[in-house]
């Protein structure tokens, strides 16, 4: 029985019986239940069999012990019939009870909720009362449940409209709680399979709808047709736990004409119907359930990523919010101490350059290096030796440089590589007919005399001397006095109209 408690493990190591088996075996042979204990309330799902091969495969991947009780595990001899040679039919065995508490059961109750028939009012009152679990002050709202759970247990209550959730898993599970596949020792063309259910017959009903063959009689659904027995194996054996064996064996006798093979399917049936299975892992609540516990990492990881991504939901609308002028400090200047600061951290943050770096570029460019040449000998990307010269970025314990906002006009001065007076002597020269070549030879002459740097192009000259000829006057108001401005305009006029 060990060996094939774990065959049927590894059946469904991967996933789960389907939900609606579960549903049937759950309805056949399980409990659902809140129950009144003196501290309070108790509530969860159980289910009983004598063989713990089920119970095993629903632990492992839903959570929950096998306990047992004294009365009820007591068997260890097996009885047998007259001939020695097979299992007494009235041989009891043990029993085991699968019981899963509120602290486990919500996996299993999302998994079956929408596919058990018989126990669905039980299972949607523990769905409503395992949300107050964990909630204090909430005895009336709970008593309710109790009550409404008992009632429907102790009267029998179904609602018919959840026959609809029939199918052939549901048949399944049902079978392997409460069927019974049936051979006559003496009689080797007597033969049956029967499906009891005492309390709602009516599921009986539809399982023969469903098939479309079988009779029903009472609180029995019975198949005896060899053909139907036959069709009923191959729909349900593959899906079976409990009765597996016994449903291959089944199959291989009605097929079979052999005797000695008919009697080796007899003894095969007989063994799983009656013999007493010893189960040692009582109330073991570590082991023998990793799929579940893997289902509950899963879950956690699920919860946390969720968690986090809500938060960042709420801190970015919140800061969106703070923008603009929905911030309170909005238009108002920062100390400079604060924005100090802020600079500060900023830059230690993103590991920034250190004051060190800071001083040591600083002698550089005092010493008269290009930026180019700063980068190659401190390996520093070429726009942080700008923000350096142009003040930017200063020592942790300095003050930056304030920016100046210029005009327009005042960056277009700052731009320019010509002198105001050589714009003079372009304006000058072009309106006596010079060429442009010639302008720059006379202007060059002049700044090597000056000892200036001399950065003078060619298209400087013909740009200048284009706006010239265009009207347009190439200094601004701002850079001369009003009578040189008022001149140079006139004359620019005068070269155009006459032009």
């Amino acid at each position: 029985m060990e060996t094939d408690n774990l065959a049927h493990l590894e059946r469904f190591n991967k996933s789960p019986p389907h939900p609606s088996y579960i549903a049937g075996m759950i309805d056949g042979d399980g409990c659902i239940f809140i129950r009144k204990i003196t501290q309070g309330y108790q509530s969860g799902i159980s289910i009983t069999q004598c063989r713990t091969n089920v119970l095993q495969v629903i632990r492992y991947h839903f959570g929950g012990s096998i306990t047992t009780s004294e009365n009820r595990n007591n068997k260890v001899e097996d009885k047998l019939d007259d001939s020695g040679e097979f299992y007494h039919k009235y041989n009891i065995r043990n029993q085991y009870n699968l019981l899963i508490r509120s602290n486990e059961y919500t996996i299993l109750l999302e998994y079956i909720r929408h596919s058990i028939i018989i126990k669905q009012q039980q299972l949607e009152c523990l769905h409503e009362f395992y949300k107050l679990v964990d909630i204090p002050n909430l005895v009336d709202d709970k008593e309710i449940l109790y009550k409404r759970c008992t009632e429907i247990n102790t009267n029998k209550i179904m609602d018919k409209e959840h026959l609809l959730r029939c199918n052939i898993e549901y048949i399944q599970g049902l079978f392997d709680a409460e069927g019974c596949l049936y051979i006559n020792k003496k009689k080797t063309s007597s033969f049956y399979i029967s499906i009891a259910q005492k309390n709602h017959p009516i599921i009986l009903e539809k399982i023969k709808e469903f098939l479309g063959f079988g009779n029903v009689y009472k609180e029995e659904f019975t198949i005896n047709k060899k053909q139907d027995c036959l069709k009923f194996i191959s729909l349900v054996k593959n899906g079976l736990i409990v009765k597996y064996n016994q449903a291959i064996a089944f199959e291989t006798y009605i097929l079979t004409d052999d005797i000695i093979i008919k009697q080796n399917m007899y003894k095969i049936c007989n063994e799983e119907k009656h013999k007493i299975e010893k189960f040692d892992e009582i109330n073991c609540n570590s082991g023998g359930k990793e799929a579940f516990n893997e289902t509950l990492r899963l879950r956690e990881n699920k919860d946390r990523i969720c968690k986090e991504i809500k938060l960042k939901q709420v801190y970015k609308e919140k800061s969106e919010k703070m923008m603009g002028k929905g911030n309170h400090n909005f238009g108002k200047p920062k100390p400079v101490e604060v924005r100090k600061k802020m600079s500060t951290s900023i830059r230690d943050a993103k590991n920034g350059i250190s004051d060190e770096i800071i001083l040591k570029v600083r002698k550089l460019i005092d010493e008269g290096k290009l930026n180019k040449e700063i980068q190659e000998l401190l390996n520093l990307p070429r726009h942080t030796i700008t923000r350096i010269k142009n003040g930017t970025t200063v020592c942790r314990i300095e003050s930056k440089v304030e920016k100046q906002t210029l005009t327009k006009e005042e960056q277009n001065i700052k731009k320019r590589k010509i002198l105001l007076d050589e714009i003079l002597i372009v304006i000058d020269k072009t309106i006596k007919n010079e060429k442009p070549m010639s302008i720059l030879e006379h202007l060059d002459a002049i700044r090597l005399k000056n000892n200036i740097k001399n950065d003078l192009t060619i298209d400087i000259i013909k740009n200048l001397r284009r706006d010239i000829c265009h009207g347009k006057n190439p200094l601004y108001k701002s850079e001369v006095s009003e009578e040189i401005y008022e001149r140079y305009g006139k004359l620019i006029a005068d070269y155009n109209n006459k032009t």
